[in-house]
């Protein structure tokens, strides 16, 4: 964990001038010399099993003449590619993770990765010093003569992003160090600019087992890990800690926590043959993990908590040669300019990833304009381009049974952008892209793509129309 919430930088992929080892243009698919409505309709299955080209049905935006695709090499859209990690905190994933032995593996750099471990680790506040109970007449009426004597700690778990094979052991430990909910990890219980403390022992220090419990993912999406009823009574006192940290003790398993509340019995004064059950939720949360990932060699990374982004200079080419289909229909040099841009995609290509932090659900990413490249990694950043459609989502299935499938990551309106020299409201462009998460953390999770030198580097394809005499 860092000092501060400054993100470390990754590796840097920099081409030499004059751009060397460029690779031949990969050949089109056939141009498709048609009027408007067919058009619409010849795109929308170039398209197929991508996505939808949010243009291409829009009749007037379509003339009569050349439709073309094309799949620039990386060398020729692409000056350079960063990798930069340490954006946001795990406290601010909205959620957790538990995690033993889970994926020991060997990373994309070939590097030995032990399993995951990972603990959630919850605060919660005082108990109510009042509840509304209905009388035997049916009247709410407010009870401050309240006692709890029994309760336990109810752990709810996000079934689709956990991975188990079966019933996963859980136990419960207090927490008896000072911790910061935002900025402890696994081997510090505070991280911050100004103060940085160490567990005695990694991963929330020793703490006395509280509570067990075992989730059977085939019974449900929650357990109830049973406390004792003297501890219960012991935090009425104001002055008790009421921080828990859980573990799993069954190997190969990672999950996920949707949330972590306490559920309280009292039977009220006002009905005594009524037992209530409360809820006391959390008033601090996070989860620590232990081994952080590397930063990648080669490959690009999008996700994981802090989150990593890729960063793209780009050099998007203002005319078009050497593309045999296009110049059969048209005289080439041809000059590229944004109207002639029906949909633009950049191809990723998924690459193995450790194992401890593959997907296991669909990971939404977003392509952001970078305004001011000079101040990365901290760069701001320009608004969402996939805010209305939630981001892309890279799905699990993509990396399945292995990596070397093709994603395709819509950034059209950037492409316009640079080839008109400003925004669609005159606003300045910056040539710089970040491809991230569409929140930062999004999951402990991250998605790993080919980089430039691979045998699959990214393509930018490349929807395009030209009418006659244009």
């Amino acid at each position: 964990m860092a000092d501060s919430d400054m993100p470390a930088p990754g590796h840097s992929d920099m081409p030499a001038p004059g751009k060397p080892d460029m690779p031949a243009p990969a050949a089109p698919s056939a141009p498709l010399v048609v009027s408007g409505l067919a058009f619409a309709a010849s795109a929308f299955l170039l398209a197929t099993c991508q996505v939808e080209l949010p243009t291409a049905a829009r009749e007037e935006l379509v003339k009569s003449g050349v439709a073309v695709e094309v799949l620039v090499p990386f060398a020729e859209f692409v000056a350079s590619a960063s990798v930069f990690g340490g954006y946001g905190r795990a406290s601010g994933l909205g959620g957790g993770f538990i995690a033993h032995e889970f994926g020991s593996d060997v990373d994309e750099n070939g590097a030995e990765v032990p399993g995951l471990e990972a603990a959630t680790l919850v605060r919660f506040g005082r108990y109510p010093s009042s509840v509304s109970v209905v009388d035997t007449a049916g009247t709410n009426r407010l009870d401050t003569a309240i006692t709890f004597h029994a309760g336990g700690v109810l752990v709810r778990l996000d079934t689709v992003s956990s991975v188990a094979a079966g019933p996963v052991d859980l136990v419960a430990h207090l927490v008896t160090e000072e911790w910061d909910p935002v900025s402890a990890g696994w081997d510090y219980a505070v991280d911050t600019v100004d103060n940085r403390v160490a567990w005695s022992t990694p991963g929330g220090g020793p703490g006395d087992e509280i509570a067990v419990g075992v989730w059977d993912p085939a019974a449900g999406d929650s357990v109830e890990l049973m406390l004792d009823s003297a501890l219960v009574v012991a935090w009425a006192d104001s002055t008790a800690i009421r921080d828990v940290r859980i573990t799993a003790t069954t190997p190969g398993v990672r999950l996920r926590v949707s949330s972590v509340v306490v559920q309280l019995q009292t039977i009220p004064s006002i009905r005594p043959d009524t037992l209530l059950r409360i809820g006391l939720g959390a008033t601090g949360a996070t989860f620590i993990y232990d081994p952080l990932p590397s930063p990648p060699l080669g490959a690009l990374r999008v996700g994981g908590a802090p989150s990593w982004r890729t960063v793209l200079n780009l050099d998007i080419p203002r005319s078009l040669s050497g593309y045999p289909d296009l110049c059969r229909q048209l005289d080439c040099p041809v000059d590229l300019r944004a109207d002639h841009v029906s949909y633009a995609g950049l191809q990723l290509t998924t690459a193995p990833a450790a194992a401890a932090f593959a997907l296991s659900d669909s990971l939404a990413l977003d392509v952001r304009m970078v305004t001011a490249p000079r101040f990365l990694p901290k760069s701001p950043l320009g608004p969402s381009s996939l805010a209305v459609t939630g981001g892309a989502a890279v799905a699990p299935e993509l990396y399945r049974p292995e990596a070397g499938q093709v994603f395709e990551l819509p950034i059209t309106e950037h492409v316009r952008d640079q080839l008109r020299g400003e925004t669609a409201f005159g606003d300045p462009v910056s040539s710089t892209l970040a491809l991230m998460t569409v929140f930062e953390p999004l999951s402990i999770e991250y998605a790993s793509f080919a980089g430039r030198n691979s045998a699959t580097p990214p393509m930018l394809r490349l929807i395009l129309n030209f009418s006659r005499g244009n």
